[in-house]
Order: structure tokens, then C-alpha cells, then sequence
């Protein structure tokens, strides 16, 4: 090995760094760019955990605030598992929020494509893709895809892109029968969140070799670029790429294009870039600069019609570079990738070449990297800021891998004179929901959401919690209200779903309540069910209404039919109520005798034969009483006619002397039944002719 090679291995470190290089003007373009012209700033991102052998920079993303590393070499999660690493925007740098691993021989980490807040990772050890949706808590995987007509070997997952709900994954090495032709599947994302195989493409007049899908970009308005660098229409390798429209409902071939431009190993199509108004073919093995040295075809649309322009070149008399095997395109900037490039050392060093359009394409900078890295392995843009892998930098750890962040200056939306990129890097300007625009740019064109009018994204404000947000979604409860996108029965500004439905009829409680008072009789805003169902309340007697709500006349926190179905109080009358609170009104015991008067036997005085009325046989059992004769054994006072507190023969006179000589009637109770009065001389336990 050599010895330079050795001493780096030997001094490599675990931890590193991601060099950060802001750019807005033309550098140079053969140095090294620690010094260039008019640079935004200047910083460094640690990156810890690196080991060697991890290829870190293998593939790169980039959405918005966030970049996304592959490292498919990496063992952290079980031999050759593979990882991403998730970085975030934070001030005027970037700082690590996830670490995606893989299981052994998973290798994530060989393709990425994101958008917002959706990933997908190629894993090639299982021929697998694995999509990972962000919500406000992390990253979360939802779902792998799988060909179902694949096979091993066939490259899935090898080359992705997306855009929106659509997501294109290349299969070079696809066989239809037993000729591998390579293919594109067509992915789509449900409103649930499922994404399902809407279709295979495959070029019209495919031939075996020719590795169609090792390269895909999709479009903003989903025109699709499909690579086949194997295409032999001008000589072996020559290579060419298909344009593709459509979406939703199907996609078409509409033409092949690059046939014209490619000689026989160019290998035109490794890598594809395509927006609205320009379209490029990278052929990393062209000798228009030199052998090997690679170039990239640029056609531009005119009107409905691709013109071909000048080939992107590196300097005249490179050669080996492998220029354009790695192209990456957003706005107005493009990035090439030449992993090969030498730059000078005796190893490649791998090289970065950043162009912006200005009516046709101008160089602007040039990136080398360290001797062996292997720089522009792989590339990716978004709102000026570009991001390159260099997977065999020996930097951080022996062929761990590294990757480089530089931001060129993409328009001036706020026209404050500085670029928005630079302005968002340096902190200057916010892009708090890490779209890569300024947020105030955001709001006014409509991309970002500010129902509420407070300058600030709604998804800041929910997730800072400067705002009410109780379900969750990223909308102000005071927007979704008054949106009629969540209802808010009882109109307290609160979404109903978020307020407390015990017994899961999603209807609130509180608006129960309101429309059925009854439900809520300790009026705690509870429904008294789910209080006696949750044991927070007893209902003693299960009548439904909580014990607190019964009646508890005696106040000892017992309701009073409780008490009474327990024997505990006595209910002589049945009216449900203990006969002990009754007495309290001395209405209920006129006779003051300490009993409830509906209780006490009633009886008629002078009845005394317990025949219902006052007749002459009465009259004669009193008199006869005298004579031994028992009168009404269980009523003595209904015997006492007269009412004098004695029984004897006056009694049956005092009812001759009434019945029969207009005599006084006996007093109460006469002539229907009635009690005792308070100062009764007798006792009356039964009388049989009343009640």
C-alpha cells in the first residue's frame, strides 16, 4: 500500500466533519476551493461515529433544511447493515437529528430521494426500498417496497427519485423473460399514506445490454428522464436516455433522446437531470476533452422543442475524469460530479463542478476533493444549497467517506439584496419549517401556510407551541375551526376530537351535557356513566345517577333508599325517605308521640266490635264489658267512646245516648279512621276495620 495511504488510515479518526463552502460568484477552477471568491461563509458540521469501510457519501439528498447521507458500508447495525444520517438546519449550520441503520446485509444507503418530509432508501442487500415518513415526533418507516416480478441482481432500488406521492426506481438489470432489458417502477402514494405499484416502463423498442434505469429524475410536473448508458444505437455503449410524461393516470414514452450526440463508449445516460426548460445526459467515458475525461449534453427547451446546446466539459486535455456521472439539477444550478478526477494527485481525487444558467450554462466553481475520495460519487441540489459524497475519503476514518455542503445565492424573494440561500445559511433570514425559502417569501407566494396571520408558518408556530395545535396536525386549532375542517360543538375554540369523550361516542362531553343536562347531575362537566363506570363516583343503588346526586336527607354521604334498602334507616310509610328525617317536620307526627302519623294504626272511636261504623252492637260490647266481656284487645283507646281516659259502663251509654237520644258523637277519630291524640289515655296497635 501506499505509504501516504497508510499514514492516513493509521491517524484516522472517528469523528469528522462536513466542510461547508458558501458560494454566489465564479471560482476557480483547477485549485481547490478553500478560498473562494465572494463566499457566503465558512463552517464545519461534525459527523461522529465514522469507522472504516462505512463509504459515507455512497448517496446524498437533499430537501429543503435537511440533508441526508448514505452510508451503505456501515456495520452499526449488524454487518454491511448500511445507514442514513439525517441533518437538520440550524442557524447557520447543520446538526444531526436521526440515524436511520439498517439489519446485516440490508446495505441502505445505495439510492436516496426525499421530498419534505418523505425518504426513500435503496437497500440492495434485500433488494428492497424503504420509504420513512416524518411527522412531528421523527422519522418513521411505513412501508418497503418490493418488485414483484424482480430478482436478484436486477439493480432495484439502485437509482430513485421522487416527487410528491410519485417515485421512480430504476431495475437495470431487469429481465423480461430472460433478457435483461432494466426497467423503471412507477410508485404512487395513496391519501393514507400506502404506496402501490401503478406501473413498469420499459423503453418501446428495448434490447438486451441496454441497462435502461440505471439513472431516473423526475420533473416538478412529472416528466420523467430514464438513462440506458448500455444502448448500442451508435456503437457499443454509445448509451441515450427516454423521456417520459405523465402521472396519476399512466405514463408515455414520448421520445428517445442523446442518440445523436454519443459515440461508442460515451455511456450517455449514466446519469440524467431534467427540469422545466432544461434536460441533461451525463456521459462520464466521452473523449471530447480528453479520453475519458467525460462531458454532459445539454439540450434547453424552446418553445415545444429541445434544443441541443454546447457539451458541459471539464478543462481541455483532462482526461479519466469520469465527468458527468453524477449530475444533479434544481432552479437555475446544476452539479456535475467527476469521481475520478485526479486534480493533480496520484490518486482521484474525485471533483465538483457547480454551473448556474444565465441564457446557457456558466461555470461557477470547482470543487476537489481529497486525494482517493472519490468527490462527486454522488450529488444532489435544492434551493441553492448542493451536497456532494465523497464515500472513499480516508479523512475521517480509512475509506469511511466523507461529503461537502456548499450554497450558491438562489434568487432575492424578500429583494432585502441578499440571496435567499446565503441569507438562510447565514442565519440571517428564518426558514424555521425548513422549506429552503424564506419564510416570509413563503407565506406571500402561498407554498407556506399562515392561517392565522402571524408571519410565521403554521407548522412552526403548532410545533413551538406558540400556538394551540391539541390534534396535532400542524394547523392552528383556531384556523381548523373556524375552517370548518373540525368541528367545535360547544364553541369553545377547541376542536371537539380533542376534547374528553369517556364514553366514545364521538360526541364531546361537554356537549352532551349542554344538550342533555341531565346527563351531568354533579355538574363537573363529566357524564355521571362514565364517572360510575371509571369508579370515580358510586351508585349505590344502580339507578344510574351517582350517590353524591341521590337524595341524603340525614347528610351522611349515603343515599337515603341505600340506607333504607340496607335496613340501616327505617321507611315505614314507603315514601322513601328514612322516617327519621320525616319527624323532623312536626306536620308528620301532629300527635307529637315520636311516630309518623302515616305509620300509626288508625282506628274510629266507639267501633268498638272492629266492624267498620258506630252501631248499637258497639254500645252493647261496652256495656257488656263490665261484665267481663273483652272489647278490642289490640285498639283500648278506640273503647274509650266518651273520650274521658276511663272504660267503663259510661262508655256504652255515651253511644246509646248518640245513637239513639241525639247524644254528642264520640270525639276524633269519628266517624272515619284516624290516629291517636297526644294526650290518648290508651293504646291502639290494630284495629281490624281500618287500614
Amino acid at each position: 500500500m501506499n505509504a501516504s495511504i497508510t499514514s492516513k488510515i493509521q491517524s484516522a479518526l472517528l469523528g469528522g466533519w462536513v466542510v461547508l463552502c458558501y458560494l454566489v460568484v465564479p471560482c476557480c477552477l483547477a485549485i481547490p476551493c478553500a478560498k473562494l471568491q465572494a463566499q457566503c461563509s465558512t463552517g464545519e458540521v461534525e459527523i461522529f461515529g465514522i469507522s472504516g469501510g462505512d463509504y459515507l457519501g455512497r448517496s446524498v439528498a437533499i430537501s429543503g433544511g435537511r440533508l441526508f447521507i448514505g452510508a451503505i458500508g456501515d456495520d452499526s447495525g449488524g454487518t454491511l447493515s448500511g445507514s442514513v444520517r439525517i441533518f437538520r438546519k440550524n442557524g447557520s449550520g447543520y446538526q444531526l437529528e436521526e440515524l436511520l441503520l439498517g439489519s446485516s446485509n440490508d446495505q441502505i444507503g445505495a439510492a436516496l430521494a426525499a421530498d419534505r418530509d418523505l425518504l426513500a432508501i435503496g437497500a440492495i442487500g434485500t433488494g428492497t426500498i424503504q420509504i420513512w415518513q416524518r411527522d412531528r415526533f421523527g422519522w418513521n418507516l411505513i412501508q418497503l417496497l418490493s418488485d414483484p416480478e424482480g430478482h436478484e441482481g436486477d439493480g432495484f432500488g439502485s437509482a430513485l427519485s421522487m416527487s410528491g406521492n410519485v417515485l421512480a426506481v430504476g431495475s437495470p438489470y431487469f429481465q423480461l423473460g430472460s433478457e435483461a432489458v432494466g426497467c423503471v417502477t412507477m410508485w404512487i402514494m395513496t391519501e393514507n399514506n400506502d404506496w402501490y405499484l401503478q406501473e413498469r416502463l420499459m423503453a418501446i423498442d428495448r434490447v438486451p445490454g441496454d441497462q435502461f434505469g440505471t439513472s431516473v429524475d423526475l420533473s416538478d410536473s412529472l416528466n420523467l428522464l430514464v438513462g440506458a448508458p448500455g444502448r448500442d444505437h451508435l456503437g457499443p455503449d454509445s448509451g441515450a436516455a427516454f423521456l417520459f410524461s405523465g402521472g396519476q393516470d399512466g405514463w408515455i414514452e414520448e421520445f428517445t433522446i442523446g442518440t445523436g450526440v454519443a459515440n461508442p463508449g460515451d455511456r450517455l445516460g449514466t446519469a440524467v437531470a431534467i427540469s422545466e426548460e432544461h434536460l441533461l445526459l451525463g456521459a462520464p467515458y466521452s473523449d471530447l476533452a480528453g479520453p475519458a475525461a467525460g462531458a454532459v449534453a445539454n439540450y434547453h427547451r424552446v418553445g415545444e422543442v429541445w434544443v441541443i446546446g454546447p457539451h458541459l466539459v471539464p478543462p481541455s486535455g483532462a482526461s479519466g475524469c469520469a465527468f458527468g456521472a453524477v449530475l444533479a439539477m434544481a432552479g437555475t444550478v446544476l452539479s456535475v460530479g467527476a469521481p475520478t478526477d485526479t486534480g493533480g494527485e496520484a490518486f482521484p481525487t474525485g471533483s465538483l463542478s457547480i454551473f448556474r444558467w444565465q441564457g446557457d450554462w456558466q461555470l461557477e466553481g470547482v470543487r476537489i476533493g481529497n486525494s482517493s475520495s472519490f468527490l462527486g460519487s454522488s450529488v444532489a441540489v435544492d434551493q441553492g444549497v448542493v451536497i456532494a459524497g465523497a464515500p472513499l475519503d480516508s479523512q475521517l476514518a480509512a475509506v469511511g467517506g466523507n461529503v461537502i455542503i456548499e450554497v450558491y445565492g438562489e434568487g432575492d424573494c424578500d429583494q432585502d439584496g441578499e440571496l435567499d440561500s446565503c441569507a438562510i445559511a447565514l442565519g440571517t433570514a428564518q426558514d424555521c419549517d425548513l422549506d429552503g425559502m424564506v419564510d416570509i417569501c413563503g407565506i406571500t407566494s402561498g407554498v407556506t401556510v399562515d392561517c392565522d396571520g402571524d408571519s410565521i408558518p403554521d407548522s412552526c408556530a403548532t410545533l413551538e407551541g406558540t400556538v394551540a395545535d391539541c390534534d396535532g396536525d400542524g394547523i392552528p386549532d383556531s384556523c381548523s375551526v373556524a375552517s370548518g375542517q373540525v368541528t367545535d360543538c360547544d364553541n369553545d375554540g377547541i376542536p371537539d376530537r380533542c376534547q374528553v369523550d369517556c364514553n366514545q361516542n364521538l360526541i364531546p362531553d361537554s356537549c352532551e351535557i349542554l344538550e342533555t343536562a341531565t346527563l351531568d347531575c354533579d355538574l363537573d362537566g363529566v357524564i355521571d356513566d362514565c364517572e360510575i363506570s371509571n369508579g370515580s363516583e358510586l351508585d349505590c343503588n344502580s339507578n344510574g345517577t351517582l350517590d353524591s346526586c341521590e337524595p341524603d336527607c340525614d347528610g351522611d354521604g349515603i343515599p337515603d333508599e341505600c340506607e333504607i334498602i340496607s335496613g340501616t334507616a327505617e321507611d315505614c310509610d314507603n315514601n322513601l325517605v328514612p322516617d327519621l328525617c320525616d319527624l323532623e317536620d312536626s306536620a308528620n307526627d301532629i300527635n307529637g308521640n315520636g311516630q309518623l302519623d302515616a305509620c300509626e294504626p288508625q282506628f274510629i272511636r266507639g267501633d268498638a266490635d272492629g266492624v267498620e261504623g258506630v252501631h248499637l252492637a258497639d254500645a252493647i260490647l261496652l256495656i257488656a264489658r263490665v261484665f267481663g266481656e273483652v272489647a278490642i284487645p289490640y285498639c283500648q283507646e278506640a273503647a274509650d267512646a266518651n273520650s274521658d281516659g276511663l272504660q267503663d259502663i259510661s262508655d256504652g251509654l255515651y253511644l246509646l245516648m248518640y245513637l239513639f237520644m241525639g247524644g254528642e258523637a264520640p270525639s276524633i277519630p269519628f266517624p272515619t279512621c284516624g290516629i291517636s291524640a297526644s294526650d290518648a289515655a290508651f293504646t291502639c296497635d290494630l284495629h281490624p276495620a281500618c287500614p
